[in-house]
């Protein structure tokens, strides 16, 4: 099966064209022949100076400052614009023919594929795929060693256990879903440079299977933005 699903990306891919005091003093003595001498005394008056205490309270102004929280965002709407993106607009089955529409995942047109690295790879949002298909999103990378790094992963309804190709979910591959937004984290190392496919298959007994496919070529992975992986799955 692998052999028929890599020769028919090849076909499909040949028709794909971030803070005082004072005193006074007074006395007066007084003689007189045999009288005694009286002496007055005047009593100083006493003068207490008070002196007048002003308080000054100053009025004290606190500012308190409340700190800013910012929210992350994550999902889909957390991530910044991508070069690579392409829509899927080819369809094929397995056995390199022109399947029924009826039979496809997803229409042709309605699905768009928006690349970005990882900080061990690269991962791909299939931007208006439906999470509730029966379907098993996958990707690949045609380099010079020809088909390369070759994954599908289930959604949750998704049936493809008889894939060659596919591969269990965890937090490290494959499928990723929030808020309905499927993203996929691939096998296809952070620095290599080809022509990425991003596809939707599900299993077709009539034909193996069928699917629509998406290509874009990336020859400088740095131009590509890096995210957090953990904004694919909420």
């Amino acid at each position: 099966m692998t052999f028929h699903r890599i020769t028919a990306l090849t076909v499909a891919a040949l028709l794909l064209g971030a803070s005082c005091g004072g005193s006074n003093d007074a006395s007066s003595d007084e003689e007189s022949a045999e009288e005694p001498t009286t002496t007055s005394t005047v009593a100083e008056p006493e003068t207490t100076t008070t002196e007048a205490t002003t308080t000054s309270t100053e009025a004290v102004t606190t500012t308190t400052t409340e700190a800013t929280t910012t929210e992350a965002t994550t999902g889909a709407d957390a991530l910044p614009d991508t070069p690579a993106v392409a829509s899927f607009n080819q369809a094929y089955t397995f056995q390199q023919g022109i399947p029924d529409p009826d039979t496809l995942p997803a229409q042709v047109g309605t699905v768009e594929a928006r690349w970005y690295r990882i900080p061990d790879g690269f991962a791909v949002v299939y931007a208006g795929l439906d999470a509730t298909v029966d379907a098993c999103p996958g990707n690949s990378a045609l380099t010079g060693n020809g088909f390369e790094f070759v994954s599908n992963a289930p959604l949750p309804a998704g049936a493809c256990d008889d894939f060659p190709t596919r591969i269990d979910n965890s937090p490290a591959q494959g499928v990723v879903i929030c808020n309905g937004v499927v993203g996929y984290l691939t096998l296809i190392p952070s620095g290599t440079v080809g022509t990425f496919f991003a596809s939707i298959e599900k299993p077709d007994p009539d034909v193996i299977g069928v699917g629509i496919t998406s290509m874009v070529t990336i020859s400088d992975p740095a131009s590509i933005p890096e995210i957090d992986p953990s904004v694919l799955s909420c």
